[in-house]
């Protein structure tokens, strides 16, 4: 089997360096950047399944370099690194489009997990991310009968098939693709989910998806 090439990115040469060696057991690393401008170019010339990228970096941060990947290499997933847990930056990178989000003291497998997922189209949230991520949002959810009940949903198999991709950190030109439909047919399906289930974001969406067992973290 091809192990999946990875690129990782962080300021910090130690942890480069250690990460590198946890990774090399089950993915190539294909390079190493120091900061966030750097790690765009080198995803672009690298092209690799993952990109490991640390949130806080010189110059362009974590955050701002994912989604300049996601927007010119929408196949290659992302996995933000990050020193805390904070709500904010969580949403932020949800935003932005990436796969997973880990904390530097999660242990090494969620990693290995995490860049799996990524490697597959698939989003990965450690459990306790996740719970904050829901925990935040469902505030603004509580009581809406779409939410609770029977655990029935009120969009359509076709909004379902949009908003299951959208939890997995694609964006439109990527969800149109994959269920051949145009880009416009996606925004229609996108704001028809918004206004069925009082949501105002994809974060939100995300946890939706969550809490339906729509996707699994």
């Amino acid at each position: 089997m091809i192990a999946n090439r990875v690129l990782i990115a962080d300021d910090h040469e130690l942890f480069r360096r250690g990460l590198r060696e946890v990774l090399t057991k089950d993915f190539e690393v294909v390079g190493e950047a120091r900061e966030g401008g750097e790690a765009v170019d080198k995803a672009l010339s690298q092209k690799p399944d993952v990109v490991v990228i640390d949130i806080s970096m010189p110059g362009m941060n974590g955050i701002e370099a994912a989604r300049e990947i996601k927007a010119k290499l929408p196949k290659t997933g992302v996995v933000i690194i990050s020193a805390t847990d904070d709500e904010q930056n969580i949403f932020d990178a949800i935003e932005a489009g990436v796969s997973g989000y880990i904390v530097k003291d999660d242990s090494s497998q969620s990693m290995v997990e995490a860049i799996q997922h990524a490697a597959e189209g698939k989003a990965y949230l450690p459990p306790l991310i996740a719970k904050r991520v829901m925990d935040r949002v469902a505030g603004s959810m509580n009581g809406k009968k779409e939410l609770h009940g029977n655990g029935s949903t009120p969009l359509s198999s076709r909004e379902l098939a949009v908003l299951r991709l959208m939890a997995l950190g694609k964006r439109n030109r990527e969800i149109a693709n994959e269920l051949c439909i145009s880009e416009r047919t996606v925004g229609n399906h996108i704001t028809s989910i918004y206004n069925k289930l009082c949501i105002y974001d994809r974060a939100q969406a995300i946890v939706y998806a969550i809490k339906k067992g729509i996707i699994r973290v």
